[in-house]
């Protein structure tokens, strides 16, 4: 995934509000690139090398808009990486990716555990699309809380509905409120976006289903999708080890033992 024009409106609102300090270090989860839009939005980019005291001008090529009304510009194949937007803003750089980005730290987030000189190392995590390829989410999850300082910030941009054939899973809220409950995460920042392009569901998902269900060709007409996401800024506040989300309600009871254990900050928070 490419970083959007509106990634640099959360940035600045967060150096704003005093969450994001330099010198730092910063890790992507999956290595980024920069969109054509981010790369567009000069004057704001700019605003933020303002705000970080950036001495140099981002020297970057701005490429000519070429987008579809409502469509997702793809990302071009040789779009810039977001390694010299970091370091333009004076962090430290790493990021998380097998893909064979240069410089990334090959680590399977379904299966790997967190290198020790890793753990609770950066100020800055972010995952700007690239969970939602991981099957396993709680060994993916666990990984970001501890890359994450104490007192650091974690930053998902995400899909949460449409984008058919894109990635293993979507997301919603509750995910996020029920993973910020059992970790003690600070709220920084909440949203939900979308280009508002309504799409036909994919040729290959309406010809998986005719071969079981043939009336799809006529019922196809009536599904629309809308491609959106969620934004979400936690700050990690509490140095605790990791807790899985827990699809309950707030206040519930239980005396087993060792669910207790396992989710001290749901059942009995201190």
């Amino acid at each position: 995934m490419g970083l959007a024009a509106s990634s640099i409106d959360l940035l600045i609102r967060l150096r704003q509000g005093g969450f994001m300090v330099t010198p730092g270090a910063v890790i992507e989860i999956g290595a980024q690139q920069l969109s054509n839009e981010f790369l567009r939005a000069r004057g704001r980019m700019e605003f933020l090398g303002q705000l970080f005291g950036a001495t140099t001008k981002l020297d970057l090529p701005v490429p000519e808009a070429t987008t579809i009304a409502g469509a997702v510009e793809p990302l071009p194949e040789m779009a810039p990486l977001a390694r010299q937007f970091w370091e333009w803003l004076g962090f430290q750089y790493a990021s998380i990716d097998i893909d064979g980005s240069p410089n990334s730290i090959p680590l399977d987030l379904n299966y790997d555990t967190l290198p020790d000189w890793a753990q609770q190392k950066f100020d800055v995590v972010t995952n700007f699309g690239t969970t939602e390829h991981i099957a396993n989410q709680l060994n993916a999850f666990k990984i970001i809380h501890d890359l994450t300082a104490p007192g650091g910030i974690m930053i998902h941009a995400v899909p949460a509905q449409g984008l058919v054939n894109h990635g293993l899973l979507k997301y919603n809220p509750k995910w996020f409120w029920m993973l910020a409950r059992s970790n003690d995460y600070r709220w920084l920042d909440l949203d939900y976006t979308s280009r508002g392009h309504i799409t036909d569901l994919p040729d290959n998902v309406v010809e998986a289903i005719a071969s079981h269900r043939p009336d799809i060709a006529e019922r196809k007409a009536q599904y629309k999708v809308v491609d959106s996401e969620l934004w979400v800024t936690f700050q990690k506040v509490r140095d605790i080890e990791f807790i899985p989300p827990l699809d309950v309600n707030t206040g519930t009871k239980t005396t087993n033992a060792a669910l207790i254990e396992r989710y001290w900050t749901v059942f009995a928070p201190r």
